[in-house]
């Protein structure tokens, strides 16, 4: 996940994310809905408070970092949400809940350096799309940028499902800057919470510019009308100025 404007708040010696295993491909027993939302309340807390912490970064000039009274409150604040939340979504992760196999990758992206968290996060992120789940896509795209070129992530992408109601008890689900529709993350939700529809929208937005940026016209523009019956709005302003060139 690319996060330019907050420092990286290293939660090692509270928790540790090595110790995980997942199942790529398990069809997730009702167990791991279990321990899923068990953790449910924890992460959504965490979300909070991370969310004033961005907002509390945001509102410092560029060259001044948060000081360590701020970051020592931030972390007694979600060291209980930690230590309660995590064996509960791991533990989900584990048995091959794809929301959780996201959640888990979303957290470790937030608070873990990029060098440290990348070798975990991609792979969980790979096993939650694999079973159809789309802000696994969004997230790769954003944060596994070798990965998003191949066509065995297109190809993962192309066998979504048409229904949206296969997960729709998971939503709504966290996500940095949608970039279809900036609105969605206002001043005091650096953190947006999308919906399927949200999330799929912004997906065919990223898979679009990455075609454009490999010189694929006709790939870029198939997932940029995707986008557009989604209802992105990048993509349907974009669509109108093609049609205006021709």
């Amino acid at each position: 996940m690319a996060i330019t404007n907050v420092e990286h708040l290293s939660l090692a010696l509270l928790l540790s994310f090595s110790t995980f295993a997942y199942a790529e491909n398990v069809t997730h027993p009702l167990e791991s809905e279990e321990f899923y939302f068990k953790a449910l309340p924890y992460l959504k807390q965490i979300d909070d408070a991370q969310n004033e912490l961005m907002n509390t970064r945001n509102k410092l000039p560029a060259s001044t970092p948060l000081s360590e009274q701020i970051k020592e409150k931030f972390r007694s604040e979600i060291k209980p949400l930690f230590e309660t939340g995590m064996p509960l979504l791991r533990r989900s992760a584990a048995e091959g809940n794809p929301a959780a196999q996201y959640r888990l990758a979303w957290i470790s992206a937030l608070f873990e350096p990029y060098e440290q968290a990348v070798d975990q996060v991609c792979p969980l992120l790979r096993a939650s799309l694999s079973q159809g789940f789309t802000p696994a896509g969004v997230q790769m795209i954003n944060y596994c940028l070798d990965e998003e070129k191949t066509p065995g992530f297109r190809s993962l992408i192309d066998a979504l499902p048409d229904s949206d109601t296969l997960f729709s008890k998971y939503y709504p689900l966290p996500t940095l800057m949608p970039g279809c529709d900036r609105s969605r993350a206002s001043e005091n939700n650096v953190i947006a919470l999308l919906d399927e529809k949200a999330f799929r929208a912004n997906l065919y937005m990223s898979v679009s510019a990455e075609m454009s940026r490999q010189h694929l016209k006709q790939e870029q523009l198939a997932y940029l009308n995707k986008a557009a019956e989604y209802g992105c709005t990048r993509a349907i302003e974009r669509l109108k100025l093609e049609a205006g060139n021709w």
